[in-house]
């Protein structure tokens, strides 16, 4: 009755809490990485102006590069935006928004498998953005830094109380991940989701990323 009924408007408070914490925060990682990239951009225009004078092919070069940054911007800006508009009912499967992660990937020339085991479900809004940060975070560093020919994205189920992410490359690895890899940030979101991140490398053997949550 009226405890249950209490019980639930908790829960609904607790929910829409996690919400607007989780919103917060994406607007801090909006602010921060144009902040980054506009600042990248000023910096190769400025280098661009002083080289038009003296060698043109360099400062015409230095144009493109930063091109070609305004592009990323844009890409990762729309991305995190779509996510902020989203109420949590109207996101997507987190299935769904994987498969088309690894397609993203693919198509940027890294080929990327997904395989999901087990029967999907549901899980809190802030928990299904965590999955979906670390494995859009895990396939960029893939992109950018790995040197790898592929990359594995697998999403588990099976166990009735936790979730599993699994990202594994084949490229050059790295003899410590401390902060590297973009995965401070990462860290900080699956432990305020209750969860644990690990990191398997070694120099030359690939990278893999385990995201576990409780749900």
């Amino acid at each position: 009755g009226a405890a249950n009924r209490k019980l639930g408007e908790y829960a609904e408070e607790v929910e829409d809490l996690a919400t607007v914490r989780e919103r917060n925060r994406l607007a801090r990682e909006i602010h921060d990485s144009l902040g980054h990239y506009l600042t990248v951009i000023t910096m190769q225009i400025q280098a661009a102006r002083v080289l038009t004078a003296s060698d043109r092919p360099r400062a015409e070069a230095t144009l493109d590069k930063a091109q070609h940054v305004a592009r990323e911007a844009l890409a990762d800006i729309r991305r995190s935006v779509a996510v902020l508009r989203a109420a949590p009912t109207e996101l997507r499967p987190l299935p769904a928004l994987l498969a088309e992660l690894a397609e993203e990937s693919s198509a940027a020339g890294v080929p990327t498998a997904l395989v999901v085991s087990g029967p999907a479900r549901r899980l809190g809004p802030q928990a299904e953005h965590t999955l979906y940060r670390a494995a859009q975070e895990g396939l960029t560093n893939v992109r950018k830094h790995a040197a790898a020919s592929r990359a594995d994205l697998a999403l588990d189920y099976r166990d009735p109380a936790l979730v599993r992410l699994e990202l594994r490359d084949d490229g050059r690895g790295a003899a410590e991940t401390g902060g590297g890899f973009g995965l401070l940030g990462l860290r900080e979101r699956v432990q305020l989701t209750g969860g644990a991140l690990h990191v398997r490398t070694t120099p030359g053997a690939g990278l893999c990323l385990i995201v576990e949550l409780p749900g």
